[in-house]
């Protein structure tokens, strides 16, 4: 259920902020659906003080939610950044899902995608990451998922 990232949002710019939210487990399709319309909804109503962002969300696998925001038309103050954040938490709850487990990092090896512990990266290095720590739209278009050495992970593995 992977999407091309570089059909994204192709309306944004690629220096477009973004923010992703892993899940701890693998999300089931209702959930998917779900969570995707409800950050459709969200966004749709996001605003910095009292100006529309022009923001879109997107489920973009089974473990992460892609909000992004051009900010060159609306920048997003820390009030709406803020207001995101706490969505995700209340969904987070309502679902039964952590969006905010730092300790979990998404990996593919082949063409499964599979959650391991941060610390355990040494032992996936042919695997490409989902690097959660990517803030543009450009990035995530050109290298998501990347190689671990070439993720905010790099010194984690060798």
């Amino acid at each position: 259920m992977q999407i091309s990232n570089k059909d994204l949002f192709t309306q944004f710019p690629d220096q477009s902020k973004v923010w992703l939210y892993q899940s701890d487990r693998a999300l089931s399709k209702e959930e998917i659906s779900k969570l995707e319309n409800e950050l459709t909804t969200f966004v749709e109503g996001w605003a910095a003080h009292g100006s529309k962002l022009w923001a879109g969300a997107k489920v973009l696998n089974p473990y992460f939610a892609l909000v992004a925001v051009n900010d060159s038309l609306v920048p997003p103050s820390g009030c709406s950044v803020d207001a995101s954040v706490h969505k995700m938490k209340d969904l987070g709850l309502e679902m039964g899902i952590n969006f905010f487990d730092r300790m979990k990092v998404t990996i593919q090896e082949g063409e499964d995608l599979k959650q391991v512990h941060f610390s355990d990266l040494d032992n996936h290095q042919e695997a490409l990451i989902f690097d959660p720590l990517i803030t543009s739209l450009g990035e995530l278009r050109a290298a998501w998922p990347r190689p671990i050495e070439e993720s905010s992970f790099a010194h984690m593995v060798g």
